[in-house]
């Protein structure tokens, strides 16, 4: 089945991008969509688990659409320009959001994965990545200028929990899911 897009156009840009598309369906109807877009549709996000405390390194960070705190992964954009590889984005979140540094990186998708859906209306995807005993990085990067961000250290249980109950945004949930799913494959749980 295809479905062609007959143009773009940008309606919004600040922190994000809403892009109006407009797509043919197969059955010849024409429909228009925001879409939400980034310079590369990239993203990364990153969980620290340390093996011999058996915790998770989250974040509390400002979550302006629901005007709360949550509870986190480290998330940010992959940006060529900045950025040489997802992995590298991963690292400079690490550092900016968590605090740490190194440690053995586990990509949590496979090499020729072209990354997990965020949303159907963004045409966003993620890498998602396990780091296994980070340390604390004395030269942590800055993090951004909107950003409002406390580091946590919680428990197996707690992280769980926390992705199930909805209390997380999607792409953290879905990181600590698989994350969960590796520790145990490697039987680091």
């Amino acid at each position: 089945m295809s479905f062609e897009i007959l143009d773009e156009k940008r309606l919004f840009k600040r922190y994000v991008t809403v892009n109006n598309r407009t797509v043919k369906y197969p059955n010849g109807k024409m429909v228009d969509f925001d879409v939400f877009v980034s310079a590369s549709n990239h993203f990364v996000t990153a969980i620290a688990f340390f093996t011999s405390t058996k915790r998770f390194r989250l974040i509390r960070e400002y979550c302006q659409g629901i005007n709360s705190m949550a509870l986190s992964v480290c998330c940010g954009g992959y940006e060529p320009t900045k950025h040489s590889s997802h992995l590298n984005a991963a690292e400079f979140e690490l550092s900016e959001e968590c605090r740490l540094r190194g440690g053995t990186w586990v990509k949590l998708i496979p090499d020729e994965h072209p990354g997990i859906m965020e949303a159907k209306w963004a045409a966003t995807r993620f890498t998602p990545f396990l780091v296994l005993d980070p340390e604390a990085d004395p030269d942590a990067r800055e993090p951004d200028v909107e950003e409002f961000i406390e580091q946590v250290d919680a428990s197996v249980d707690e992280v769980e929990e926390s992705a199930l109950s909805g209390m997380m945004h999607l792409p953290s949930s879905q990181t600590v899911l698989m994350a969960l799913r590796a520790l145990r494959s490697r039987s680091l749980l």
